[in-house]
């Protein structure tokens, strides 16, 4: 795995857990935007950590 690739993927692992940490720290207090808010950093979180895992399976598989 090139040092590229590398620093692609933790990046992107680094962004989707903290989309995921900041969707739990924030308090909605009953308001819409905020659920709404949650909600979208939550599904960019679980996202971004399954496309990292599918993109070093396929890396994995096509190194061996």
């Amino acid at each position: 795995m090139d040092k590229k690739y590398q620093q692609n993927a933790g990046l992107l692992f680094a962004a989707s857990f903290l989309s995921l940490t900041a969707s739990r720290i924030i308090h909605s207090n009953g308001s819409n935007l905020i659920d709404f808010t949650q909600g979208v950093l939550t599904g960019i979180g679980i996202v971004g950590m399954v496309v990292t895992i599918i993109a070093f399976g396929r890396y994995q598989k096509r190194s061996q």
